[in-house]
């Protein structure tokens, strides 16, 4: 039986760790009791957003993920869809 992992493999257990770590810390930001604790989540998950996105960018580079362009017909379908939500 063949081991050996891909540097491919590693990314992309790397790209779904930094996903799964940066949601984390997005739900932490919001459970927090004062601003100064909020404000530190918030510095660290813009950190870990950019360390995602350098290991997202590496593996498109590598031709490892790949994203394909959205029709403009479903990116203005998206729009009228969404644009009735409020908040």
């Amino acid at each position: 039986m063949n081991n050996v992992r891909s540097d491919q493999d590693f990314a992309n257990d790397l790209l779904l760790s930094e996903k799964q770590l940066c949601a984390s810390i997005a739900i932490a930001a919001t459970e927090s009791a004062t601003e100064s604790i909020r404000n530190g989540f918030k510095n660290i998950l813009s950190s870990q957003l950019d360390i995602q996105n350098q290991v997202f960018k590496t593996m498109s580079s590598n031709g490892w993920y790949s994203v394909d362009q959205a029709d403009s017909s479903k990116i203005q379908q998206a729009k009228t869809t969404y644009s009735t939500f409020t908040v």
